[in-house]
């Protein structure tokens, strides 16, 4: 008779980039029965995974209630998120609990974690630790350069030399590079970004692209999942929670003001994306194509 499979419960709804770089986690569940809780944007991500047993999408948890996990790993702040992983029955829990109308940390391997979403002089100059380490140490794990898994398997085959992954989302404004026009010119094979009706057809676009130019985004996330060689820039938010696990090179200014993960346009004399010029991605490019 084999032994009985270990439970296992994940949840991690916002930020689809994030739910994405919180999959090197399930490589230390490889024998176990995984559950994901997420939300539906980020299903494609993870549909297909091989060491995903099932997903659920809030807010149908209902085939939850019943359930007897052995572990519980919450990895999100959202309410929902901590509410569920309070309610749910489990031997263990990690993460982030819902106490007295707001989240907290189950235990002390997730304070640090804690620490960050509440201290912003530790978030934005202080910590040195990519989201991965913090993602480890949140579950009582140490990092050993474990990958992305990515679920979805792309249908495109490359075509382009380069990709210029250039929008951003409404949250971050500030995280838009202003040179991309300028860039794409200098450029003989290169395919820009458009708007995508579905995920699975922007990791499509991605993987056609062999070389991706981009923001601190989804898409960087995804160019990383796929092995991609990234060119990244980035200002308003933290570069040293970036890990590329030596497939990008990262560019940024030096500025005082850096990161300030501000939510509405810089009102900066000098911008921090404007002094990334074009002239020096293409050197990135260059590298990266000679590699």
């Amino acid at each position: 008779m084999q032994p009985r499979k270990k439970q296992i419960c994940i949840i991690k709804l916002e930020g689809i980039g994030d739910v994405l770089r919180t999959t090197p986690i399930l490589w230390n569940f490889q024998n176990s029965e995984v559950t994901w809780v997420t939300e539906e944007t980020a299903v494609p991500l993870l549909s297909g995974n091989p060491l995903i047993k099932s997903t659920i999408v809030l807010p149908d948890t209902d085939r939850l209630r019943g359930c007897v996990f052995d572990e519980i790993y919450n990895f999100d702040e959202d309410l929902r998120a901590c509410r569920l992983a309070k309610e749910l029955r489990a031997e263990n829990k990690k993460g982030f609990t819902y106490d007295r109308g707001s989240y907290a940390p189950f235990d002390a391997d997730a304070r640090y974690a804690f620490s960050l979403s509440k201290d912003d002089a530790l978030k934005f100059k202080l910590n040195k630790k990519t989201y991965q380490q913090i993602l480890f140490e949140t579950a009582g794990l140490k990092w050993q350069g474990e990958d992305y898994i990515l679920g979805y398997r792309p249908k495109s085959t490359v075509k382009y030399a380069v990709g210029i992954n250039y929008l951003v989302g409404k949250k971050f404004p500030n995280k838009a590079w202003p040179h991309w026009e300028r860039l794409a010119g200098m450029l003989d094979s290169v395919s820009v970004q458009k708007e995508f009706s579905r995920l699975e057809e922007y990791v499509d676009w991605i993987n056609s692209c062999r070389i991706i130019v981009t923001g601190d985004t989804l898409g960087m996330h995804i160019a990383l999942a796929l092995k991609k060689k990234v060119v990244i820039f980035m200002g308003s938010t933290s570069w040293n929670e970036i890990e590329t696990y030596g497939r990008g090179v990262i560019l940024k200014p030096s500025l005082d003001c850096m990161p300030c993960y501000k939510k509405v346009r810089c009102r900066q004399t000098v911008y921090c994306m404007d002094l990334i010029t074009p002239e020096m991605v293409l050197g990135e490019i260059e590298k990266a194509s000679a590699e």
